[in-house]
This record gives structure tokens, sequence and C-alpha cells, in this order.
């Protein structure tokens, strides 16, 4: 059985709340946010995925919510260095 057999057929896991860490923070030249996703299949990391937006992108911000948000309700951790402010981009502290 391959283990996109088991990812098929893997049972419906219990909701986790994953994290999210954000650093704000100077970044190379034409570069607005890097992006670091941590996958997980049955409680374990599986991967590691990394995305850098560039800051002269169209929709920027958009993209950013997009990346971040379909990551956290797909059960990943993410890591963002970004050159804004994490409330400018409606992340807050809970």
């Amino acid at each position: 059985m391959s283990w996109l057999d088991n990812l098929r057929k893997r049972k419906p896991e219990e909701p986790i709340n994953r994290l999210l860490f954000f650093s704000k923070q100077e970044l190379a030249e034409q570069t607005y946010a890097v992006i670091r996703i941590t996958w997980f299949l049955d409680g374990k990391v599986c991967g590691v995925s990394e995305t850098a937006i560039g800051l002269y992108e169209e929709d920027v911000i958009s993209e950013f919510s997009d990346l971040v948000g379909n990551a956290l309700r797909a059960g990943c951790d993410v890591s963002v260095a970004c050159i804004d402010d994490p409330q400018y981009l409606g992340i807050y502290e809970s």
C-alpha cells in the first residue's frame, strides 16, 4: 500500500489548534513576506514548504491571507517573516 492510499483512507482527525508564528523584520530586497508551512499526517510532520511573496506582486495582502488562511484551515503550522506589522494584516494575539 502506498502513502497515497494511506492519505485517501485515513480517518478524520480531531480538530487541533495549530500555531501561527509571526515575526516583523527586514527581508531581502523585493520580498514582502516569507511563509513556512509545516504539514502533518497522523500527528507527525510529513513535509515543510516555504514560499516568498514579492513586494510588487499584485494583491500582496490577498495572496498572503490566502496562503496563511488555507494552511491553517488544512491543519498546518505556519511561520511568517514579514515587513509589515501583524495588526496591519488582521493578525492579533489571542
